[in-house]
């Protein structure tokens, strides 16, 4: 082989290692079906949001606000739309269709100490590998509803001491267990501020996170409008109060509704559905009817205004609901934990934004200092915000986290260590997007391996081979430089 053919080996290798290496690396990996690409679209500047937070309060009550930029603010969720004669639903499932109809949500976890390990890892304590949404394939409703009881077909957050193994949710504990877990303090209060399913009507919903989500005693402020006998909507808009039977669905989907419009359906603005009125194709009904919330659940208080791009939202709730076991109690001096969460962008289920805990201190020292002022209702210009940097959480479950087999941190998560000890959140936010695709990049980075070891190996015979060529062409030469020498010394 010559030394132009093996010069020629080498150079097609490092071109086709090139070129395989681009394929490989260069577009990332896109699952369609389950990929946050398609829903989120998290471009370098999207994927972290900025949460302006303030905390005030009086002898009574706590208050709370929160505003962030969006450029499309989201107050709907899911509709009833007529077509060719019958009322079809559309919206409120977050299945990545691109229509804008999930509703802007902000939410957090709020701790008193009782729950180790809130104050480093936050809402991560909650969400598992099997949670509703984190795995492609969803667990068996019936098998669900014979461990966690008649209703609950579904696993949602959950905390690890419900469970025994606290990497599978069949081992929950007993009824009377988890009772005296909660009446230890052991859950999770949880803020629920929705836009379209509770604000219009000045609530936020009041829940809380022991082996599920649960809601806090009491009628929540949303119920669903659609009668299954008739398969029509129950509740449609009153003509005389609203100039109008449905909304239209071109509009809603171009987004020229706004918080001054008849938007939402409620006890006030509706009356029973007529089967008889001249209903026309994209004639469009909320599916979701909002009334007022009773007993526990009816503690918080909102106020959420979108304009000029930005929402800003005020919560208010008793510092004591009396509701023990749903709300923590919070005092004047104490000292607490919450981590937030922002839905936007038209995305639900876990396509939202997370912020790592922060620490809430009454009159003491912390990350968020609630300020105390005189009055019914605090001047939240005189109080500075803390703005907290939230990320796309991706699929980091808890039961990977704390999995040595599976996380390199899990020993310092088992010791206590707090992700800022090792992480900063521009880190969190790639890495938990990596995390969406962790099967795939294991895939491609084994593929990767293959080319370049392939490569080396080419590479490595094509220099042999060139030296063999080499040391070929150098003997006949060296050969006759001898013989002529040896002639030269005879003579």
């Amino acid at each position: 082989m010559s030394r132009n053919v093996s010069l020629g080996i080498i150079a097609v290798a490092v071109v086709v290692v090139a070129v395989l290496s681009l394929v490989f690396a260069s577009e990332g990996v896109r699952d369609p079906e389950r990929s946050a690409y398609e829903t989120i679209q998290p471009e370098p500047d999207e994927m972290f949001l900025d949460l302006d937070i303030r905390a005030a309060y009086n002898d009574e009550d706590i208050f709370f606000r929160f505003g962030w930029d969006t450029d499309t603010p989201s107050i709907h969720h899911d509709f009833l739309v007529y077509e060719g004669g019958e009322w079809v639903r559309y919206g409120g499932d977050a299945d990545g269709s691109g229509l804008p109809l999930d509703e802007d949500r902000v939410t957090f976890l709020l701790d008193d100490g009782s729950v180790d390990g809130f104050e480093h890892y936050g809402g991560f304590m909650t969400v598992y590998s099997f949670t509703r949404a984190m795995s492609p394939e969803d667990q068996d409703p019936d098998e669900v509803e014979a461990v966690f009881g008649e209703g609950t077909d579904d696993l949602r957050k959950m905390l690890p001491d419900t469970m025994e193994d606290h990497t599978d949710w069949r081992t929950r504990r007993s009824d009377g267990e988890l009772a005296q877990l909660q009446d230890a303090g052991y859950f999770l209060d949880l803020w629920h501020w929705r836009s379209h399913r509770a604000n219009p009507i000045g609530y936020s919903d009041d829940q809380y996170v022991l082996d599920h989500r649960l809601s806090d005693e009491g009628d929540g402020v949303a119920s669903t409008n659609f009668d299954s006998d008739t398969e029509t909507p129950e509740y449609m808009f009153d003509p005389d109060l609203t100039g109008q039977y449905a909304m239209d669905w071109d509009r809603v989907l171009a987004l020229e509704y706004t918080q001054d419009d008849h938007y939402y359906l409620s006890t006030e603005n509706s009356v029973p559905f007529d089967p008889d009125h001249e209903w026309q194709d994209g004639d469009a009904i909320p599916r979701r009817f909002l009334s007022e919330p009773t007993g526990a659940r009816a503690a918080i208080f909102a106020q959420g205004i979108a304009v000029d791009g930005r929402w800003e939202v005020e919560l208010q709730r008793a510092l004591d609901t009396g509701a023990d076991g749903e709300d923590k109690v919070l005092k004047e001096f104490g000292r607490y934990n919450l981590a937030p969460a922002v839905h936007t962008g038209f995305t639900g289920n876990r396509w939202h934004f997370i912020g790592m805990p922060l620490s809430l201190g009454l009159g003491r020292d912390a990350d968020i200092e609630a300020q105390r002022f005189d009055g019914d209702r605090p001047d939240w210009d005189a109080i500075e915000p803390v703005t907290a940097t939230l990320f796309y959480p991706g699929v980091i479950a808890w039961d990977y986290l704390t999995n040595p087999d599976a996380h390199a941190g899990a020993g310092a998560i088992r010791g206590g260590a707090s992700f800022y000890a090792a992480h900063d959140v521009e880190d969190m936010g790639f890495y938990a997007l990596e995390s969406e695709f962790r099967s795939e990049i294991k895939r491609q980075w084994l593929w990767t391996g293959v080319v370049w070891v392939l490569f080396i190996i080419a590479a490595s015979l094509a220099a042999i081979r060139l030296a063999r060529t080499d040391l070929e062409e150098a003997a006949p030469a060296e050969a006759a430089a001898g013989t002529t020498l040896d002639t030269e010394e005879r003579a």
